[in-house]
């Protein structure tokens, strides 16, 4: 039986809430889950990321149907995307002195037939947590990431270095800010007791992976994630906060606790 949570707040310093977040359970087997984090001046990133969550909700909603296989699944995350990306680009065209250069991550999974399928473009990352282990299922568009994978920085020298967090936030990808944008796309089996986290730098970024684990496990608990939102403010909120947790709870995971 397949479980969603979702949670989002501005935190303490934006004066906005830029992410948007969607989700729904279809059946026991098919689900999805998307979180998408806005980019750009004045309430351009607000704009970019609804446009992109709707459109990418209504063709979800639309499209999935139990019994899909792999190759249709896809199909609708990559016509998802595209068409959420050209949305955004030809709102931003429309407008090019308040919102050229706007966009939005996006960080999307189905999971049909005991398998979680991703795509991702920009930072917003999937977690999943089997047996007590929290393990990062996608790779940040991000200069910072692109300089570690070219061999130009360490991730000991990244730690250290006086721009780290303007190479860590600075995008390479993003939904929206072009005709075209590179998606990502992996995939992993869902076991019973596995829970996917999709969520927006605004909580990975204030939180260690070990409290981000524990946090986690407590939101699986209680029903809710405003426990995640909680641990991200009280280390200082310092950007939007957006969580969706889809679970595959094993049989009377939920009536037992």
């Amino acid at each position: 039986m397949l479980r969603i949570i979702g949670a989002t707040d501005k935190g303490l310093v934006r004066y906005v809430n830029e992410d948007r977040f969607a989700g729904e359970v279809f059946s026991p087997e098919l689900a999805y889950g998307v979180v998408c984090d806005g980019m750009g001046g004045e309430n351009a990133g607000r704009v970019a990321s609804a446009i992109a969550c709707e459109e990418i909700r209504r063709m979800l909603e639309s499209s999935c149907r139990p019994g899909m296989d792999q190759r249709s699944v896809y199909m609708i995350l990559e016509s998802a995307i595209a068409t959420a990306n050209a949305m955004v680009y030809d709102k931003a065209e429309q407008d090019p002195e308040a919102m050229r250069g706007m966009g939005t991550t996006v960080c999307l999974a189905v999971i049909a037939g005991g398998n979680a399928f991703l795509a991702h473009v920009g930072d917003s990352r999937a977690y999943l947590l089997r047996g007590g282990e929290l393990t990062c299922l996608t790779k940040d568009h991000t200069l910072a990431r692109m300089l570690l994978d070219q061999g130009k920085l360490t991730p000991e020298e990244l730690l250290h270095h006086p721009d780290k967090n303007r190479l860590m936030s600075s995008l390479t990808q993003a939904v929206g800010v072009g005709p075209h944008t590179e998606v990502d796309y992996t995939s992993c089996r869902m076991e019973p007791g596995d829970a996917l986290l999709l969520c927006s730098d605004g909580l990975y970024s204030m939180l260690d992976p070990v409290t981000l684990r524990e946090c986690l496990r407590q939101a699986i608990f209680q029903d809710d994630g405003k426990c995640l939102i909680d641990a991200a403010n009280s280390r200082g909120g310092r950007d939007n906060i957006t969580a969706v947790i889809l679970t595959l709870e094993e049989n009377g995971e939920k009536e037992n606790g």
